[in-house]
């Protein structure tokens, strides 16, 4: 089954993944809308199909997913050299989150927004999902930057 969020007819760049959300690609979705393609289509495939389709990220063959030092929201920010408020912290929380998974938490709020993120997203459709997370790191960047 294939699930899109947007017509496929004009708007921004094709982004493929998986339809598995949990707090990085919650996060990278976000980074895409607001800094880096503001009108992006995303596409979402079972977990485990070979996509062939787009600009892939946070799958395990694309380029832009998680590394052992980096989560995608990372290697996103790397790849498009990107800076503003509030980017590094959710970065680090990413990390945090994603990178850091054995040892002790970094930022004392990293497991709240893990759990809220996984509760926000789960059993619903990925279209929800993406505007459930939109939502929530909208706030969450507003509380951060003043």
């Amino acid at each position: 089954m294939l699930v899109t969020s947007a017509s496929s007819a004009g708007g921004g760049e094709l982004w493929s993944t998986w339809d598995v959300f949990e707090p990085d690609k919650c996060a990278s979705v976000w980074l895409i809308k607001r800094h880096i393609d503001p009108d992006a289509r995303f596409r979402f495939y079972p977990s485990g199909v070979l996509i062939e389709e787009g600009i892939r990220f946070d799958t395990p063959d694309a380029e832009l997913r998680r590394y052992h030092d980096a989560s995608t929201f990372e290697t996103l920010i790397r790849r498009y050299e990107l800076t503003g408020p509030g980017l590094d912290y959710l970065g680090r929380l990413m990390h945090d989150i994603e990178v850091n998974v054995w040892e002790r938490k970094l930022l004392a709020e990293s497991r709240e927004i893990e759990h809220t993120l996984v509760e926000l997203t789960r059993d619903v459709a990925p279209e929800e999902a993406v505007d459930a997370c939109l939502i929530y790191f909208d706030g969450l960047i507003r509380r951060e930057t003043g």
